[in-house]
């Protein structure tokens, strides 16, 4: 037998014995922490610093909070609020209480919990004091998050008052939601199809018609 054989044996009973590295099937991946603990100096800087918004778990397909049924100026009230409370620290949005009404939720008494749109995993992270609301103006509705030092993460948006429906505002409110511009464009182009489609058929009808009418007149 050759060395050359020899090594060759020697390589395959090698590559033999080191076994397939495969995931336990009972491993579980642990999910990435979105809100981590921050060192007591660096939420004093983070409290100091503006307020930001996030948009991360923002749920508008949600059937109590779809934006259905309100006016195209409603968006305009709730940029210019986002904007105004972008320009304030935490503390000074805190000191604020009055005008935007901010505190935290009592879900014994809400219709609707964030476990309805944000991942388990996700609300194990958060303390109740931090899932909070403010409002845009008395009768502009509500906005619905989770607060993270400087970071204001909107969850819901509430132009008719869902989250707490009483007697002020009346029963839970459910339109259809709003059209997205390339929904609008696909209504039409599905509007624009039946219309040619019926064309074709009265055209098509007057072809047969026409033909029927040579008939006759070669007969």
């Amino acid at each position: 037998m050759s060395r050359k054989t020899n090594k060759k044996e020697k390589e395959s009973k090698r590559t033999r014995s080191i076994p397939k590295a495969e995931l336990p099937n009972n491993i579980k991946i642990p999910n990435r922490t979105i809100f981590p603990q921050r060192s007591q100096e660096e939420i004093e800087r983070l409290r100091k610093e503006k307020i930001v918004f996030s948009f991360r778990f923002l749920d508008t397909k949600h059937e109590a909070f779809n934006c259905g049924g309100i006016s195209d100026g409603w968006f305009l009230h709730l940029f210019d609020n986002l904007t105004e409370i972008s320009k304030l620290t935490m503390s000074e949005f805190e000191q604020q209480r009055r005008h935007y009404d901010l505190h935290r939720h009592d879900f014994g008494k809400t219709a609707h919990h964030y476990k309805e749109s944000i991942p388990e995993h996700v609300l194990e992270q958060v303390s109740p004091e931090n899932m909070i609301q403010f409002r845009l103006s008395r009768s502009g509705g509500r906005v619905h998050g989770i607060r993270y030092h400087n970071i204001i993460y909107i969850i819901w948006l509430d132009p008719h008052h869902n989250m707490y429906p009483d007697e002020r505002y009346g029963p839970p409110k459910r339109y259809p939601a709003p059209l997205r511009p390339y929904e609008e464009l696909e209504r039409e182009i599905e509007k624009l199809q039946k219309q040619l489609e019926e064309k074709e058929q009265e055209n098509k009808m007057l072809f047969d018609m026409m033909a029927e009418m040579e008939e006759k007149k070669s007969s």
